[in-house]
């Protein structure tokens, strides 16, 4: 079945493919609404949520600018996705760079080369 983005009685409903996005990614997404809307997140099926972002009573928000929110609400959802993707594929490094950080210095090498050449390009 073929979900479509859409804006229904004032309320904002998206679908996102369970293969595509991850739940992590979805959360932390819609919890950047969550001073404006009332957020719900369920499943049109077995492969897609439906999120739902209903305007809260004192957020003020103009008809005109429901849309908005909707293309926001896209362009967010793919953003939090390659955050989780970037952090997931970075994780080794990031656990080096502390590691090697509060080493106090045990894992210290020489650095190759002359102090003036110390990338070592120059042949000794």
């Amino acid at each position: 079945m073929i979900h479509i983005n859409q804006i229904k009685d004032g309320e904002i409903l998206v679908f996102a493919n369970t293969v595509l996005f991850s739940k992590d990614a979805i959360f932390k997404c819609l919890y950047w609404y969550g001073d404006k809307f009332h957020t719900n997140v369920s499943f049109a099926d077995s492969e897609t949520y439906c999120l739902s972002l209903k305007p809260l009573s004192n957020a003020s928000i103009k008809q005109d600018e429901i849309n908005l929110y909707l293309q926001k609400l896209e362009r967010d959802l793919i953003d939090f996705q390659l955050r989780d993707t970037i952090v997931r594929e970075t994780h080794n490094v990031r656990d080096l760079l502390v590691a090697k950080a509060f080493s106090n210095g045990e894992f210290d090498e020489d650095p190759i080369g002359l102090i003036s050449d110390p990338v070592g390009f120059v042949p000794l």
